[in-house]
């Protein structure tokens, strides 16, 4: 098959919907199907991935690591004109996916969305998304349906006029962009039900993203992971927490832990953080609780240099409430670094309670369990081989396949494969 790929997020942006593009781009490639990609350009031109990559111009929205992209809708036509995909995969919500809704939408093509993002519960932390939801909205059903847009965007303005909670008219305006597209995959149970509460009639399928494997290292590359190895911690009782540095990611509950249960139990523990954002803030966090001689902050890091930089850890801290999957998770099994996780809706499907790693539940049980890997090695190795068996074993081929097995079911309904997990 031929498949156009659209993102808003792609590398070398670090997040887990860019590692998701590249992994499941990498894929498909694997098996033998055409890909090309749109998405923001967002640094020096990226060395070539083996298939047809159009970076369109972008800007920094001030939003985290989020771009904002923008094509004529004529140069989007030329575009898919060129290329002819037999479906448009869409993964992101922004301006180029929205763009490309549309157009499929206008042009009959067959069009698939991935969930990877909670937006409701990134409102609070980029309040952007508030006036983003509505403008999604507007540019999914304008100028089909004009009288519904105008109705859902005054309710909810006076809502918000009134001082009311606007979430239960984002969420409308959310399950009314799903219904645009012909399939809709999500990267777990959890996302699942969150998009069938929003939406009763939706019926997604669970497909787990996997982690990209990347080769080996160019020469600039081991220079630069030469030089962050020797700015972070290392040693026996080494944490790692990956991703943005904002407030969604719950990043003071895990300084907060290190400063109350982990080092007063493991003085020697340390903890590094990898990845760009709000560093300040933290540091700032991290010396008023009296922690700054045992935390590093590694800075944003290249996509193909964070599994060298997991590999010497202990343990993963994920802290995070709002991941619809947490990608890094899965990277870091591959290093055999099992992971402790706040969320316990990724329990039994992301990480396995006691056999990969741990999911908490509160912030006392999450300190609890990074305390109970650094001290005994027996479970950290147990957890962490278990984890590498269960991350080895799910490839971009594998995650491709089942991607794959979705669009075989939406352009020969009648010929599908029986094997399609929902």
């Amino acid at each position: 098959m031929r498949i156009l790929l659209v993102s808003d997020n792609y590398p070398p942006n670090r997040d887990g919907v860019a590692t998701s593009v590249a992994s499941l781009a990498a894929g498909l490639r694997e098996w033998g199907h055409e890909v090309a990609v749109i998405a923001p350009r967002s640094g020096p031109p990226a060395p070539t991935r083996g298939y047809p990559t159009y970076l369109a111009p972008s800007f920094a929205t001030g939003q985290g690591g989020f771009r904002f992209g923008w094509i004529s809708p004529k140069t989007f036509e030329r575009l898919i004109e060129l290329f002819k995909p037999d479906v448009v995969h869409i993964h992101t919500l922004g301006s180029l996916g929205m763009l490309a809704a549309r157009l499929c939408r206008q042009t009959g093509l067959k069009t698939v969305l991935t969930w990877h993002t909670d937006l409701l519960a990134y409102r609070d932390a980029y309040p952007l998304l508030k006036l983003c939801i509505p403008i999604m909205y507007a540019g999914g059903l304008l100028p089909d349906e004009p009288g519904r847009v105008a109705r859902m965007i005054g309710r909810a303005s006076l809502a918000a006029l009134a001082g009311e909670d606007v979430a239960p008219h984002h969420r409308q305006m959310l399950a009314a962009v799903a219904a645009l597209f012909d399939r809709i995959i999500v990267p777990s149970p959890k996302t699942a039900s969150a998009l069938r509460d929003m939406s009763p009639s939706c019926a997604p399928c669970v497909i787990p993203s996997a982690p990209v494997r990347h080769g080996k290292l160019a020469p600039e590359s081991v220079r630069l992971l030469q030089e962050m190895r020797l700015a972070i911690h290392s040693g026996d009782s080494v944490l790692a927490y990956v991703g943005r540095l904002s407030s969604e990611k719950n990043l003071d509950v895990l300084l907060q832990a290190m400063a109350r249960q982990v080092l007063p139990a493991v003085p020697a523990a340390r903890l590094n953080i990898i990845g760009g954002g709000q560093q300040k803030k933290y540091e700032r966090m991290a010396e008023a609780l009296g922690i700054s001689h045992a935390v590093a902050f590694a800075g944003p890091v290249p996509p193909e240099l964070v599994n060298h930089l997991l590999n010497p850890c202990k343990v993963l801290a994920h802290p995070s409430l709002t991941e619809t999957q947490g990608m890094v998770i899965a990277e870091a099994a591959l290093e055999g670094v099992p992971a402790v996780v706040l969320d316990t809706e990724l329990e039994g499907f992301v990480v396995k309670n006691d056999r990969t790693g741990y999911a908490t539940g509160s912030e006392t049980h999450f300190g609890d369990a990074l305390v109970r890997i650094l001290e005994c090695s027996e479970t950290r190795d147990r957890l962490g081989s278990n984890a590498k068996r269960q991350a080895t074993e799910y490839t971009p081929a594998q995650y491709a396949s089942r991607v794959a097995d979705v669009y075989d079911e939406l352009l020969f309904p009648h010929d599908a494969p029986s094997a399609l997990h929902p």
